[in-house]
């Protein structure tokens, strides 16, 4: 009889356990869903995970779809921000994994236009928010091949690469750790291809430069600007690329910059928070980045500085000999 009532007890505790875990319809926004319920609502998936950017581009099903509201309830709408601009993305569920008696970490698909990305949420242990990174792009630039991976040592790896006009691939590997003294992400290894960064190819080199604003404006061959002429006298087509401090710090971007007065141009899209901007003068062009395009360069340096102008070698007037 005993045995038979502590049974009872134990199905009983079992079963209050399993109602204080139980699972939310993550598309309905609910302001009494906590945040251990919302957390729990996300798929378990198995270390090592990896994703590439062809999976990101499919459509997952729509048990999985993630109200916008109920996702501000517990994160700030910065993550996205970052990556989409103002636009508010589709936000879908892919799954969760806890480091043991650490962090918890959550897996999401936003997705705006033909834009994808894959968001990283780290948690503490009460299921509050710490940070955020974003895995793995697709749609934002010419990256054809690209993915993000959360291994079992909790090392994330970010991995990006995309064929030369040479023929040659050109790559580059990231690998974080969460740091919770910082509460920062932090880079401990960077692996580019070297052999293919010491031929850098100029993407638009060969365009038309009419322009008065267009030409080259470069500190040394690997520290350069090249402005190109646009649609109108109003756009310059742009490529930038730098390395500095011992090649530790690289960044390149290519893109359309907008007049926005007879000296300064503007790079800004819609749904791209990345934002440069360039003021010329007779020498030189300087750069400054005015807010985060964190996705073209390294994490621990800008676009910025000042270029001067390549002058251009004009040919010598032919004589003829009398």
């Amino acid at each position: 009889m005993n045995r038979l009532l502590l049974l009872l007890i134990g199905m009983l505790l079992v079963g209050s356990a399993c109602k204080d875990k139980k699972k939310v319809k993550l598309s309905e926004a609910n302001e009494e869903v906590s945040a251990a319920e919302f957390v729990e609502s996300f798929p378990d998936i198995d270390l090592p995970f990896q994703i590439y950017d062809s999976t990101l581009v499919k459509k997952p099903g729509d048990s999985l779809l993630v109200s916008s509201k109920l996702f501000t309830q517990f994160f700030p709408d910065s993550i996205l921000h970052r990556d989409f601009g103002k636009a508010t993305p589709v936000l879908y569920a892919i799954g969760k994994t806890t480091e043991k008696n650490h962090e918890t970490y959550l897996f999401l698909r936003a997705a705006q236009g033909s834009k994808r990305a894959c968001i990283m949420i780290c948690l503490d242990k009460e299921n509050k928010y710490l940070n955020a990174m974003t895995l793995l792009k697709s749609g934002f630039d010419n990256t054809p091949v690209a993915y993000g991976m959360l291994d079992k040592k909790f090392q994330i790896t970010t991995y990006r690469e995309r064929r030369m006009p040479t023929g040659e691939t050109n790559y580059k590997r990231n690998i974080y750790v969460y740091n919770s003294g910082a509460n920062d992400f932090t880079l401990i290894l960077t692996e580019p291809n070297e052999d293919v960064f010491e031929n850098i190819i100029n993407p638009i080199d060969t365009l038309p430069a009419k322009n008065k604003m267009a030409g080259d404006y470069r500190k040394d061959k690997r520290n350069f600007i090249s402005f190109r002429d646009g649609r109108n006298d109003k756009e310059l087509q742009f490529f930038v690329h730098f390395e500095r401090d011992k090649d530790e710090c690289r960044g390149e971007l290519k893109g359309v910059a907008r007049m926005i007065d007879a000296k300064t141009a503007q790079y800004k899209e819609a749904g791209n928070p990345c934002t440069l901007q360039f003021n010329f003068n007779a020498s030189n062009v300087q750069m400054k980045e005015v807010e985060g395009c964190g996705s073209y360069r390294d994490i621990k340096c800008f676009f910025e500085g000042t270029f001067p102008k390549k002058k251009e070698l004009k040919p010598k007037a032919f004589k003829k000999k009398k």
